[in-house]
């Protein structure tokens, strides 16, 4: 019996030839792209799920309180992770990460590359996380210092097939001995890692002497194992106030507070945003609203499949009343509809899987993710696959199916059962269902674009334009002679004014401990710093809001000066920027004392994303890290000749990098494109499913009514009168999608808003666009077929009349 049913599907499924390919299409493009988000998403909540016993590992944070602020960081302090393991018996191992940015690494005249996925760690490191290695000893690999463990694919970038053990890599200018070789971390690692070297080579060096025993600095990763069946909670808030055992009375005269906290190692990509995060970490909302999107995209697609499987049901009530009359039970007519349904949809899915392998590569390069296809194969994936063609092949096939196997074949054989209005209410209100969701992705869509363009066009406060940024990397200092250097550069008639600073705009900035001095109230708090030369705000074109800025002339500036901006100032609790002027001020760098010179205008320093915190500038030479130029573009291409060559004069031995500020300052927002332009696709694509539908239900109706059609031409009606009264039935089931999306829209994306500091306003312009952009594409979907049926002769429809 189901062999016949099958036969019958596919002489269907050949008669039908338009309707097959519009319910296939649909169906299978829907179905390839909830595939492809579903990789997306179990990449991101698969994130350090390799970790051995992950279920036990955790990064310790800490929250810093003060009076008038709190700071939460993902680095601790040196001291923590050895004090953790020492006085806690439910620790297991702990472990210290520091990451070491801008480091010049040689091997040989060929191999010279400047490397960032570089850390510092404890022996420790390979108890607590799982760090394999090929080559070399984890007991011994780290124990020395100078000792190295590189990753395997840096092994190959240095030293092609040969065995890295016991070769020197130049790093900095100091040779460093490969004693291990380890497997490269899976790319859903919240670390990327590709040197580790011990604390031993540089704990004994003078800029770095005291660190590890300093309890307040934010520096290190902290990570520690627990032993098994430890009660977490009670733990974590045992270690809450760790840090007063060893510092409390200091830390209660300073009036802040170190509250520690526990973070399982595996929530940390797409639960953690805290300053000072090794990697950019991932989004949960993003996460979730790809979930909802995929579903979307599925149940648009199954609507559409749904409306036109119903609709061409009705083809067939003849058909159906010959097989009642004799001797079809409604079981079997039902069961015929099913085998048919069923089968297209196997179609669809075989389709998609194909789509997903040609197009997999496209969606790498969109989400900047690696997905594993190898997933398809497993059982679980194979049984989600049939689980969810059998679903949305029953849910296809039931109505139709019942609805069908329910006519009195009597009625059906005389022509007295009208079909054409059987199911409509139905199909008109899967008709709005797809629009619904498609405006709803629509406005998403808009909202992004428009934020990001929000962010991108803002003041930021500081002269972003023509600047022209050289990194100071590889370990080269120009402490001693970085008015030098300005001079040199200096020379070429194009280049306006220049900086040299720890930092710029767009980067990671310095914390440290800020209170006053010689004040009843010291208001201690954390606070971010940026060390600069006394030409920082001129260059920038930063303007000052009381006092003086830095003066080069005077070495008290550069010894004991400070600027503040307007947040420090309110964050002091100063009513004025007049009344910081000539206060005292302790940094937790090393400078105690220092006096407030002046008070400039708050700038954006990060992106719009994040609030403006107070920011004190001050002149440390030795922290100098950029060299930013402000240039006359001109003659842009002589004085970019011009800077490389100096930069050679100057350093020699060293890559020469540049960058615009500008185009820098933007890549903060590169993360939000992604999420755009992958919204702009999987909103494409729903889009195309609903008018994959739209269509073939505007060629179903126009054939129905193809005698109506031609009464009314004969009658007199025009061609733009017919047209009219097809498109009008879709323009209404449009209209009434607006309305119901419209307050869902306003709702979720007030939600998404809700993340940015800075964020423009919804407006009513952003609905209307996203209205007008639907009703266009539906009009010019249904108009096709409109315009056909309408410019048939109407002979040819009322001959057999």
């Amino acid at each position: 019996m189901w062999k016949n049913y099958l036969k019958i599907a596919w002489r269907n499924i050949i008669r039908h030839k338009g309707y097959t390919f519009l319910n296939v299409a649909g169906l299978a493009i829907g179905i390839a792209a909830c595939l492809v988000i579903s990789f997306f998403i179990r990449n991101e909540l698969g994130y350090d799920n390799y970790h051995q016993d992950a279920d036990r590992v955790y990064r310790v944070a800490v929250d810093i309180q003060t009076s008038e602020s709190n700071r939460v960081f993902a680095a601790t302090c040196g001291p923590l992770a050895p004090a953790l393991e020492r006085d806690f018996p439910q620790v297991e191992a702990s472990a210290r990460l520091w990451q070491w940015h801008n480091l010049l690494v040689k091997y040989g005249e060929e191999n010279i590359f400047y490397e960032d996925n570089y850390f510092l760690a404890d022996p420790g490191i390979f108890d607590v996380l799982t760090v394999p290695l090929v080559k070399g000893d984890p007991k011994t690999a780290l124990s020395r210092p100078s000792t190295l463990v590189i990753a395997e694919e840096t092994a190959r970038k240095y030293f092609g097939e040969e065995d890295p053990l016991g070769k020197v890599l130049e790093i900095n200018g100091s040779e460093f001995e490969i004693t291990g070789v380890m497997k490269n971390l899976p790319y859903n690692s919240h670390l990327d890692i590709n040197f580790i070297t011990s604390f031993a080579t540089i704990e004994n060096e003078d800029w770095f002497a005291g660190t590890l025993e300093n309890w307040h600095s934010t520096m290190f990763y902290t990570y520690i194992k627990l032993h098994e069946h430890v009660d977490v909670p009670a733990f974590e808030e045992q270690v809450k106030t760790a840090a007063d055992a060893y510092v409390g009375d200091i830390i209660k005269e300073w009036g802040i507070g170190y509250h520690y906290f526990l973070q399982p190692i595996k929530s940390i990509h797409l639960h953690s945003d805290l300053t000072g995060e090794a990697e950019v970490p991932g989004s949960a909302v993003n996460v979730y609203i790809f979930t909802v999107i995929a579903v979307l995209i599925l149940l648009i697609a199954s609507l559409n499949y749904i409306n036109l499987t119903t609709a061409q049901s009705s083809n067939r009530a003849k058909e159906v009343g010959v097989r009642k009359v004799v001797g079809a039970a409604k079981a079997k007519i039902f069961n015929q509809f099913v085998s048919e349904s069923l089968l297209l949809t196997a179609m669809a899915l075989i389709f998609a899987l194909l789509l997903v392998f040609i197009t997999h590569p496209l969606f790498e390069s969109l989400s900047g993710q690696t997905y594993n296809l190898s997933e398809v194969f497993t059982l679980q994936f194979i049984g989600m696959l049939i689980g969810l063609t059998f679903l949305v092949g029953m849910a296809a096939a039931t109505y139709p199916a019942l609805f069908l196997s329910s006519f009195r074949p009597v009625a059906v054989l005389k022509g007295g059962l009208n079909t054409v209005s059987k199911g409509a209410s139905l199909r008109k209100v899967l008709v709005v269902g797809q629009f619904t969701i498609s405006l709803m992705l629509i406005v998403g869509t808009i909202m992004v674009y428009r934020q990001l363009d929000f962010m991108k066009d803002q003041k930021l406060g500081f002269d972003r334009e023509q600047m022209l940024v050289l990194p100071v990397r590889g370990g080269i200092s120009i402490a001693d002679r970085y008015e030098q250097v300005k001079e040199e550069f200096l020379n070429h008639s194009s280049i306006i004014s220049l900086t040299a600073s720890s930092d710029v705009p767009g980067k990671k900035v310095y914390n440290f401990a800020a209170s006053l001095s010689g004040e009843e109230d010291d208001k201690g708090q954390s606070m971010y710093f940026m060390f600069v030369d006394a030409d920082f705000l001129k260059t920038y074109g930063i303007e000052m809001l009381a006092g003086r800025p830095f003066n080069k002339e005077l070495q008290t500036d550069a010894e004991s000066a400070f600027l503040i901006n307007e947040k420090a100032v309110k964050a002091f609790g100063w009513g004025t920027p007049e009344e910081a002027i000539g206060k005292k001020m302790n940094a937790g760098f090393g400078r105690e004392g220092g006096e407030i010179i002046g008070v400039y205008k708050d700038f954006h320093y990060r992106s719009l994303q994040a609030p403006v915190e107070p920011l004190v500038l001050a002149i440390v030479p030795w922290r100098f890290n950029y060299i930013s130029l402000k240039l006359n573009t001109m003659e842009l291409p002589s004085t970019m000749a011009f800077v490389e060559k100096k930069w050679q004069e100057l350093f020699p031995g060293s890559p020469y990098e540049y960058a615009f500020l500008d185009q820098e300052f933007d890549k903060q927002y590169a993360a939000d494109e992604k999420t755009g332009r992958t919204f702009l696709v999987f909103t494409s694509i729903a889009i195309f499913i609903a008018c994959l539908g739209l269509f073939g239900l505007a060629t179903y109706i126009a054939r129905q009514r193809t005698k109506e059609i031609g009464i009314r031409k004969v009658l007199g009606a025009s061609v733009a009168g017919v047209v009219g009264m097809l498109s009008m039935d879709f323009v209404k089931l449009v209209m009434v999608a607006v309305l119901i999306s419209t307050p869902l829209s306003y709702l979720l994306v007030s939600r998404w808003l809700e993340n940015f500091a800075f964020r423009m306003e919804i407006g009513w312009v952003t609905f209307v666009a996203a209205g007008l952009t639907i009703l266009v594409i539906a009009l010019l979907t249904v108009s096709f077929q409109s315009v056909k049926a309408a410019l048939a002769n109407p002979v040819d429809s009322l001959r057999s009349e």
